[in-house]
């Protein structure tokens, strides 16, 4: 009987789009291209681990793409603009709660990145807790992240089933002892939800 429910954030409950997100801020698409080459497809993950002082972020990633410092400092100062909340969101975790379940976050992100983002998360106020990367200083799928969201909530891992859409992050919670899908879509993530409940 599955009484906790664990979401990512970034694909599953929010959308996490920074070629869109910059588009809306003006960029070309050459400039895009090169972000999302030096930034966001190779450093952004490994910041994850990490706390960060503004500065301290946005000096270290306009040592990354010498030439771009304004866009850089654009992505930071209107980083909300590259992830919102999906409009199921909210009610799905309502929906949850008021069956019954427990329902977690955990999810990567640096804190600079989750403080910004966090404007547009409603659903933060709805669920029971949270654990985001960079308190531990690990990312999924490091057994450390699972290990410290099961003692911290008392999460029975046989109860509980994670929704990532990362199949690595999903293979780091099954060997821990949950359940896990694969989010791929919201229809097909719920439907494979309901067979657990």
């Amino acid at each position: 009987m599955i009484d906790t429910v664990v979401f990512d954030i970034g694909g599953v409950l929010a959308e996490w789009n920074p070629e869109k997100g910059m588009r809306a801020m003006g960029f070309s698409e050459e400039t895009i291209q090169v972000l999302m080459e030096k930034i966001f497809r190779a450093i952004w993950l490994s910041c994850d681990e990490k706390r960060y002082t503004e500065d301290g972020i946005r000096a270290y990633f306009k040592s990354v793409v010498p030439g771009y410092e304004k866009e850089v400092d654009v992505i930071w100062d209107e980083l909300p603009k590259i992830s919102t909340e999906f409009p199921y969101s909210c009610d799905w975790i309502r929906e949850l709660k008021a069956r019954g379940k427990k329902v977690y976050l955990l999810s990567n992100y640096n804190n600079i990145s989750f403080e910004k983002n966090s404007v547009n998360y409603h659903f933060l106020s709805l669920v029971d807790g949270r654990v985001v990367s960079y308190e531990l200083e690990a990312v999924k799928p490091s057994p450390v992240i699972f290990e410290h969201l099961l003692k911290k909530y008392d999460i029975d891992p046989e109860k509980a089933v994670f929704l990532d859409d990362n199949k690595d992050n999903i293979a780091g919670a099954i060997r821990m002892g949950m359940k896990g899908i694969v989010f791929s879509s919201y229809e097909q993530a719920r439907a494979e939800l309901e067979q657990y409940l």
